[in-house]
C-alpha cells in the first residue's frame, strides 16, 4: 500500500506533499543507510525468545493459548525492559521473568542465545503424558517391526539393497524418536 508508506514517510521526516516535498514513490532508495547493530541484535534475540516460547507451548498443547508465566534465561545482554513487553505480547504470556539459572519443574526449550522455561505446576500434565505414552508405544512397535525384519537373515539376503538401506534409515529414525519421547517423559514425570 504505497499511500500508507508515503504517509508514514512524511510523518516521520516532518515533511508533506503540500509543502512541495517529493513523494516517497519517486525518491531514489538511499544508498547509505545507518544501521544500529545493537538494536538489530536485540530484535533478533526478541524474535528468538518468541519462537522458543511458542515451541515450548506446543509441547504442552497450549500452542496458541495465553499462559500465565514463563521464564527466560538469556545468554546475551539486551535491554530487558524494552524486550519484555514485546515477548509477552507476541509470545502470549501474561508475565515474563528473566532468570539466571534453570527453573526446576518446567518444560524447557533451548535456543542459540537463550532458554525458555514454562512451569509445569500450573499445567495439567496428564493429557501430555498420555499422548507421549501412546507415541512411545506406537514408535516401539515400529522399531520392533523394523528390527525384526533386519534381523531376519532371509529378508536381508533376498531384499534389494535399496529396501534394506531404507529400512535401516527408518530403524535409526525410530530409535532416535523413541529416545526423544523417553527423555521427554522422564523430564515431565
Amino acid at each position: 500500500m504505497p499511500f500508507i508508506s508515503d504517509y508514514l514517510y512524511h510523518k516521520l521526516t516532518g515533511t508533506s506533499l503540500e509543502e512541495g516535498a517529493d513523494s516517497l514513490m519517486v525518491c531514489n532508495f538511499p544508498k547509505e543507510i545507518a544501521k544500529d547493530e545493537e538494536v538489530e541484535s536485540m530484535f533478533a534475540i526478541i524474535e528468538e525468545a518468541i519462537t522458543a516460547l511458542r515451541r515450548a507451548k506446543v509441547v504442552i498443547d497450549m500452542g496458541n493459548s495465553k499462559i500465565a508465566k514463563a521464564y527466560i534465561k538469556l545468554d546475551a545482554n539486551i535491554d530487558k525492559d524494552i524486550a519484555k513487553p514485546f515477548i509477552e505480547k507476541l509470545g502470549k504470556v501474561t508475565e515474563i521473568e528473566f532468570v539466571d539459572a534453570k527453573v526446576e519443574n518446567s518444560i524447557t526449550d533451548v535456543s542459540n542465545n537463550l532458554e525458555v522455561y514454562l512451569p509445569t505446576s500450573e499445567i495439567d500434565m496428564s493429557p501430555i503424558i498420555d499422548k507421549l505414552s501412546k507415541q512411545q508405544v506406537k514408535t516401539q512397535k515400529e522399531f520392533d517391526k523394523l528390527n525384526g525384519m533386519l534381523s531376519n537373515e532371509r529378508f536381508v539376503a533376498n531384499a534389494p539393497e535399496a529396501v534394506i538401506a531404507e529400512n535401516r534409515k527408518a530403524l535409526e529414525d525410530a530409535k532416535n524418536k523413541l529416545e526423544k519421547i523417553q527423555n521427554e517423559l522422564k523430564a515431565i514425570s
